[in-house]
């Protein structure tokens, strides 16, 4: 068996920097700035993190179905997603008086549309078993509540 610490660990670093009310997180070939935490105005034209987290999840799972898909000769011609994000108590977060909860995301709906050539039965079952390889959705499975349906288009 290999006891090697990168057969079993894959560490990433960043680092970020507030300036002028915008975070800018550095990657390694990109800079992503985000401008705050949740903005309840429908027409910022700005990305929050709420933005980023939602599409990281969206994204993530996305990717790791096609990639499993790949791995299992599973060919997926199309995949759209549509995510909803349930925050609780936002009124504290904008400080409104005798609102002092904890907001937080209590849920996360997102339903995905797949077109591909195969049996429907199978292709559920196999995204949902892709799950089970997801960081994103394994990571955060135990702290918000998901409902995960997966639509196969014809």
């Amino acid at each position: 068996m290999n006891n090697l610490y990168e057969s079993k660990n894959y560490d990433l670093t960043f680092r970020g920097i507030l300036s002028n009310n915008i975070f800018k997180m550095y990657t390694n070939n990109d800079i992503i700035n985000i401008s705050s935490e949740i903005s309840f105005d429908i027409n910022a034209d700005y990305a929050s993190s709420i933005n980023y987290f939602a599409a990281s999840i969206l994204g993530g799972i996305s990717h790791n179905i096609v990639s499993q898909s790949k791995q299992h000769n599973i060919d997926i011609e199309e995949l759209e997603g549509k995510i909803h994000l349930n925050l609780k108590n936002p009124l504290s977060l904008i400080g409104v008086k005798g609102y002092n909860e904890e907001p937080k995301i209590k849920s996360c709906d997102i339903t995905y549309y797949l077109y591909a050539d195969f049996d429907e039965h199978s292709l559920l079952k196999f995204c949902n078993t892709s799950l089970n390889k997801s960081f994103i959705y394994n990571t955060l499975k135990h702290v918000i509540k998901f409902n995960i349906k997966f639509i196969l288009i014809e």
